[in-house]
């Protein structure tokens, strides 16, 4: 498989986002990558963590709202880790070989 521009497909998320009327703010933007960059699926707490420790200003509202969004449109998966957490983890269809 050839190199991945996950830059080109992060682009294509914000695009996508605004011709549905979704406002793609830095703080979506920052849970798209969050889950692109984990090496394995994290739970909307793990997310919320990381980006508050490293700056970010985000609600856990927000980031449950922006999985919801981007499980909705198969950019990433969302598993059922037990009883009570989900988890998400990235859903590249260049990554798949879609």
């Amino acid at each position: 498989m050839g190199h991945v521009n996950h830059n080109n497909l992060e682009a294509s998320v914000v695009r996508q986002g605004k011709d549905k009327k979704m406002h793609m703010t830095q703080q979506r933007e920052a849970v798209y990558a969050c889950i692109r960059q984990a090496a394995t699926p994290l739970t909307a707490m793990d997310v919320f963590l990381a980006l508050k420790s490293g700056g970010h200003r985000i609600s856990l509202s927000t980031v449950y709202c922006s999985l919801k969004y981007f499980v909705k449109q198969g950019l990433v998966h969302e598993l059922q880790d037990d009883q009570l957490s989900k988890r998400y983890k990235h859903a590249c269809p260049i990554c798949r070989g879609a």
